[in-house]
């Protein structure tokens, strides 16, 4: 499998993965030969790239920590319970701890795999597929951190949860593309809370949910909002989900911001340790985020390119790549004639 950008893809790639709306609905199956038209389809949806299935890249293999029709079933509840807050009415409430069981066991019995792939999404459902990479993310790390089942119930349930009070904003403050008005800042940062109360005086989520999605905004030192607590005065659910929000909103491409290579977003996780996020999340971060995700090209510091074949546990930034001009596939970190090399560039 080889990730491709959506202005390289040509006809008769051969697709490596599902397509689906914001709402779940399948637009395009696996395997489909692509032709100039469906080509324009996936150019008019917006999403950036997609995984092609081929010859060169067949080694290129990344296991997915949920399958994905537990996504797409994630989606569609989601979406649900968004637009039923719009009308500030609860919701799909036993559907939604129904997947977030099956996240949890699938997290659970995932727990050794690399976050790897690059997550697709369509333009107009952003809010619905950043709550599910959040929930997912999330449990990835919880998991990776010591969390018992229950505790991971309740981290993907608030990283589900965590933008519910962003609906009660209008979109053209959430979609400015321009730096908000100290007004508009000011509702903006209320969103914690008008989530957290609709929550609680809709629905039955334990308190560790309801003050997961209250804490999400809160800085390590005290810098964050709405309440401005810091260290372990703010949930250790919502410290998980402080870093996988900020991840995958960065990776995510926005009306106000084109997307971050993962090795930037890592490298500002990583300044900003001690200060906007928990040390103890971004030392795993560090050693687990895959900046190279499997698929994608790359260029090395000698001008040859590569497709990112592996990677591996505190070694992240030295994957396991084939030469796209040669075919020889190379270990970064165990490859002694390779010791010289290092990846300058991630082509996507």
């Amino acid at each position: 499998m080889r990730y491709v950008p959506v202005k390289k893809l040509e006809p008769d790639m051969v697709l490596g993965q599902e397509i689906y709306d914001s709402e779940g609905r399948l637009l395009m199956t696996k395997h489909t030969v692509l032709t100039d038209e469906n080509i324009s389809f996936i150019i008019f949806t917006g999403v950036p790239g997609i995984y092609i299935d081929e010859d060169f890249s067949e080694d290129a293999k990344a296991e997915e920590v949920i399958s994905s029709e537990v996504r797409r079933s994630a989606l569609r509840i989601i979406h649900d319970v968004f637009v039923k807050a719009q009308e500030h009415e609860s919701g799909a409430e036993k559907d939604l701890s129904r997947i977030v069981d099956r996240i949890t066991r699938e997290v659970i019995a995932s727990e050794d795999v690399m976050q790897n792939l690059i997550s697709i999404r369509t333009h107009d459902g952003y809010p619905y597929f950043h709550s599910v990479n959040v929930a997912v993310l999330g449990g990835i790390l919880g998991a990776k951190l010591g969390l018992n089942e229950e505790e991971l119930h309740d981290l993907i349930t608030a990283g589900f949860l965590h933008d519910v009070g962003k609906v009660f904003i209008s979109v053209d403050i959430i979609n400015a593309p321009r730096k908000l008005t100290p007004d508009e800042r000011a509702k903006m940062m209320d969103h914690p809370r008008m989530g957290y109360d609709f929550l609680r005086e809709n629905y039955h989520f334990d308190e560790n949910i309801l003050q997961g999605v209250y804490q999400h905004h809160e800085w390590y030192n005290g810098g964050g909002y709405p309440r401005r607590l810091e260290g372990h005065g703010i949930s250790f659910i919502a410290r998980i989900l402080k870093v996988a929000d900020v991840y995958d909103a960065m990776t995510g491409k926005r009306s106000y911001h084109d997307p971050y290579l993962p090795s930037d977003v890592l490298e500002y996780i990583m300044g900003r340790n001690a200060m906007e996020f928990d040390p103890i999340v971004v030392q795993l971060m560090s050693q687990e985020l895959c900046v190279y995700p499997v698929g994608c090209e790359v260029e090395l510091s000698n001008g040859q390119r590569a497709i990112v074949l592996a990677n591996r546990r505190g070694s992240i930034m030295r994957p396991r790549i084939k030469l796209r001009d040669s075919g020889e596939v190379i270990d970064l970190t165990e490859d002694r004639k390779a010791w010289n090399l290092t990846i300058t560039k991630l082509l996507i």
